[in-house]
């Protein structure tokens, strides 16, 4: 009989469009859809009238995003329309505002912190409001706070990580003008003068910030010693002056005192005689022989006795 061959593949699908991928961080709030259409799961989030949520798309920013439309089991409400995945207008829509979603990505390959665009105008077969992993000039806008979380698989659903929940609050008002500023300058006997960075400012007074002197501090440890200098250059020899005459040989001073030399002691050093001559042994020394070694020696003074 032959065998059947199945193929195994090296990436898992990530599920259905609107799931929530990973627990435990993530907020999902719940919000009426507004408008007159009906959304996808998974289909990008902005805020409408009275805290509705309706559906990003054209003349929307990437600031404006709030969360995607997450996937929820719904009780059919008639019987052919059982298995779409959608929200209809007023129905209470699950938005997912924080954590790992999977979505759609209709265009472009996600890569792990990728960039996330959402297209806000149709282009080709490219429908609005659609998420997408390249920029398409002002076709698509970036989300701020969403990042792609890695490939997608081969039905184009990847993961979606949003880190902001709401809005991203815009910029409201244009730069102002540059007000300049003051660069410190303080002289030896200190004093503290301020010098404008631009025309027109007003001019700061100089103060005198050196304070009186302390007191003296202790003396430093003394320095190690220098290198010797180099030598002098030698001098011209002087003369010899004459010899002075020989004088008169003087007398002979007094004789010392007188010294004996005391025997020695086990404490106290002195003179000893040299021992007596012993013949070698011819065999092993007996008692008598140590003893006559050591009464030997005790004569030489040599051993206490």
């Amino acid at each position: 009989m032959a065998l059947t061959p199945q193929t195994i593949g090296l990436n898992m699908s990530h599920g259905f469009s609107g799931s929530y991928a990973r627990q435990p961080d993530m907020i999902v709030n719940t919000a009426p859809l507004g408008g007159t259409a009906t959304i996808p799961f998974g289909t990008p989030l902005v805020r409408g009238e009275g805290g509705a949520v309706i559906p990003m798309g054209t003349g929307n920013t990437g600031g404006q995003f709030i969360g995607v439309a997450g996937r929820e089991v719904k009780s059919p409400a008639e019987f052919f329309s059982q298995s779409v995945g959608q929200y209809a207008p007023q129905e209470a829509v699950s938005v997912f505002q924080r954590g790992c979603i999977n979505v759609k990505c209709q265009k472009g390959s996600p890569a792990i912190d990728g960039t996330v665009y959402v297209r806000v105008t149709a282009s080709g077969d490219y429908l609005v409001g659609g998420f997408e992993a390249e920029a398409d000039g002002t076709n698509t806008v970036a989300l701020s706070n969403a990042q792609w979380n890695g490939p997608a698989d081969n039905r184009g659903v990847a993961e979606l990580r949003i880190a902001y929940v709401g809005p991203v609050p815009a910029v409201s008002g244009s730069a102002g003008e540059d007000g300049g500023y003051y660069q410190p300058t303080v002289s030896v006997s200190g004093e503290l003068t301020w010098t404008a960075s631009k025309a027109g400012m007003p001019a700061v007074a100089s103060a005198n910030i050196m304070g009186p002197a302390g007191p003296q501090g202790p003396k430093g440890d003394t320095g190690d010693t220098g290198p010797q200098g180099p030598a002098g250059a030698d001098g011209a020899p002087g003369a010899q002056g004459p010899q002075g005459e020989q004088g008169p040989e003087g007398p002979q001073g007094p004789a010392g005192p007188s010294y004996t030399l005391p025997d020695a002691t086990t404490s106290v050093r002195g003179g000893v005689l040299q021992m007596a001559a012993i013949a070698d042994l011819a065999a092993a020394p007996t008692m008598e022989d140590f003893n006559n070694l050591l009464a030997a020696l005790r004569t030489a003074g040599m051993l206490a006795t």
